[in-house]
């Protein structure tokens, strides 16, 4: 392990403008995902995808309301 080299990225990021810094972290995130999506995937890596996504999902404002919500209103039991 190169801790020397480690530790000289570390002092890198952290002399980064906080907008930099962000777009660092963006693009290590991308490569990341890329690099899980590629190799197999244990059930447990796969999560960890999916949480990462769930993070960087775009956030909905649009609420249902609790009518919207219930049974009678979401299907047909009917047969």
């Amino acid at each position: 392990m190169n801790v020397q080299l480690v530790n000289s990225l570390v002092e890198v990021v952290l002399n980064l403008s906080p907008e930099e810094q962000k777009l660092f972290r963006e693009k290590l995130r991308d490569k990341h995902l890329t690099l899980l999506i590629r190799k197999p995937q244990t059930s447990s890596e796969r999560l960890l995808l999916w949480q990462e996504w769930i993070d960087t999902a775009p956030k909905s404002y649009a609420n249902l309301s609790d009518e919207a919500l219930r049974r009678e209103n979401i299907c047909d039991d009917e047969v």
